[in-house]
């Protein structure tokens, strides 16, 4: 009598596994698609060579594209200047403000803000008075002062908000005054809420010296030389 021997149990469950490997099964017993599970293990390397290729391996190469004839090249290095954590960064995102293009110009100023770059505000100050600054650059520049929080920088914001005509970006500047809350300016903002008679501009003035009012002192940082070390710990323990 002959006997047919049967298929191994692994033949059996090839249907199994390709039903459940198929998109609508993985996703409905949670099981991963076969795309997922045999692409993901290289899915990271190959990404970050990608990364690596587009927007630049190091500092240096960021720096050079700066100077690339292609916009868009320009602007891509300012987001990897700025998204770099390096401090050595912030010169180039300065030196980035006077870019021919208003996108990269934008950028700029805005990243200064969001790193609180307080070593550009000398020159965004000098900026905002530049003649031919547009008004919406002037505004960016405002925002960034106030993001940065240098005291340095609100006697001549107000300096200048008494002195523009431009309603939206005088606002502006009251309110980056409120934001960096520097106590010296509190009685000169007052004194000119209460000459200004725009009902718009006499409310911001009053919500900035509110903040200004309620605005914490900064922690004074302790002096390190009166910090005992650890000698004197040791010294104090054996006496």
């Amino acid at each position: 009598m002959r006997f047919v021997s049967s298929p191994p149990a692994a033949f059996w469950l090839l249907p199994i596994a390709a039903v459940l490997l198929s998109s609508p099964a993985s996703a409905q017993y949670g099981v991963p698609g076969a795309g997922s599970v045999f692409s993901s293990a290289g899915d990271s390397g190959v990404q970050s060579r990608y990364n690596k290729a587009k927007k630049g391996a190091n500092l240096n190469e960021w720096i050079k594209r700066l100077g690339d004839d292609d916009p868009d090249k320009r602007l891509d290095a300012v987001k990897s200047l700025g998204d770099s954590g390096d401090p050595k960064s912030v010169d180039y995102i300065v030196q980035a403000v006077g870019d021919s293009d208003p996108r990269i110009q934008a950028k700029a100023i805005d990243y200064l803000g969001k790193l609180r770059a307080a070593d550009s505000t000398p020159f965004l100050i000098q900026k905002l008075f530049t003649v031919g600054t547009k008004p919406p650059l002037r505004h960016r520049i405002l925002v960034a002062l106030g993001k940065i929080g240098d005291a340095r920088a609100s006697r001549p914001i107000l300096q200048y908000v008494m002195q523009d005509g431009n309603r939206d970006v005088r606002g502006t500047g009251i309110f980056a005054i409120g934001e960096i809350g520097d106590q010296s300016i509190r009685d000169d903002l007052q004194q000119f809420r209460d000459h200004e008679e725009d009902p718009m501009l006499q409310r911001l003035c009053s919500e900035a010296l509110i903040k200004i009012a309620t605005r914490q002192p900064p922690a004074v940082a302790k002096d390190p030389s009166a910090l005992p070390t650890a000698l004197d710990a040791a010294l104090q323990t054996d006496r």
